[in-house]
């Protein structure tokens, strides 16, 4: 199944996509954003592939033409991302560049890097040119911020002295 996030509002317009990739129909009555259909995921995903199934077969009702310069990203707003890829070493020489010590803490903790997220943008999306020679262009950055997360390792004990 293809589906696919057409510039629209904050959140995109949910799609289904044709397996050749030439055309498109809505799926706002089953899912108006690929956030909606993701987190009702069990009742949107039959629905989706019947209406594809359908697509394949022939021409359907309301469909258009698929160009993907009309796509935002597939998800334009996602609520946070989590990345458990920390690397110790990395946060070592960052932390010797700015002379600041390691917590030796930061050892045995394992890391998480944790962003908040800004708006992504899809793939043919051209970024605005600088209005000046020389200037740059201000884009908005991800509020992240690294924490270390113990309540993981706690957890961690928990399950090891379970029954389960």
């Amino acid at each position: 199944m293809k589906l696919a996030s057409l510039k629209s509002g904050r959140d995109g317009a949910l799609v289904v996509v044709s397996r050749d990739l030439t055309r498109c129909v809505a799926a706002a009555h089953i899912a108006p954003t690929l956030q909606h259909a993701m987190d009702h995921w069990h009742e949107a995903a039959p629905r989706l592939m019947r209406v594809y199934d359908l697509m394949n077969e022939g021409p359907v009702a309301g469909e258009k033409p698929f160009d993907p310069k009309d796509c935002a990203s597939p998800l334009p707003r996602a609520y946070q991302w989590a990345d458990g890829s920390a690397y110790v070493t990395h946060v070592e020489l960052v932390r010797k560049a700015r002379q600041a010590e390691m917590p030796p803490s930061f050892w045995t903790d394992p890391l998480m890097y944790q962003g908040g997220s800004d708006s992504f943008i899809g793939h043919a999306i051209r970024s605005s040119p600088a209005t000046k020679p020389g200037a740059s262009i201000s884009r908005p950055r991800s509020r992240s911020l690294p924490t270390t997360c113990r309540w993981a390792r706690k957890r961690a004990r928990r399950k090891s002295t379970s029954n389960c």
